[in-house]
């Protein structure tokens, strides 16, 4: 998957965002967020490889609070397990097209075998937050047990 070879770590990308404006709002605001306890923590239970392919675009005021809140996340999550690499939108338009990514901020969560389980697209969310979405996206592709998947 070029995307996961080509993309950076998450916190690496937050320390190379050009704008010294935009990248200390996301510095602070990976400070200062608060996130889910029960998300982060349901996150921490996730047993095998899963990759998170993050398109943003370091203009894109959706995706310095996408990225931010997604850092401290995996953070607060502490699980090898869950693999996040940023693709800056506009060096990758190669990628971009290949992925089939028309928006800002998006998502792509795929299995070890380079499986898509799901998406992420800010304007099509299901959920008020990012965290929501992606333990949905885990939940319905059975990486998370939940009540009605009890067998994980």
């Amino acid at each position: 998957m070029l995307a996961m070879k080509v993309g950076r770590d998450i916190l690496e990308y937050v320390n190379t965002v050009r704008n010294t404006a935009v990248k200390q709002k996301m510095k602070k605001r990976i400070q200062e967020y608060n996130v889910n306890p029960t998300i982060a923590n349901e996150l921490s239970k996730v047993m095998e490889k899963t990759f998170f392919v993050i398109i943003s675009g370091e203009w894109s005021s959706d995706d310095q609070t996408c990225i931010s809140s997604l850092a401290k996340l995996f953070k607060n999550a502490s699980n090898s397990n869950l693999v996040a690499k940023v693709l800056d939108y506009d060096s990758n338009q190669d990628i971009v097209e290949e992925l089939n990514v028309r928006q800002v901020p998006t998502v792509i969560v795929y299995d070890r075998q380079q499986h898509e389980l799901g998406r992420y697209v800010q304007d099509t969310s299901r959920f008020a937050t990012v965290e929501e979405d992606i333990l949905d996206i885990l939940k319905r592709s059975n990486k998370i047990s939940s009540p009605q998947n009890p067998h994980i």
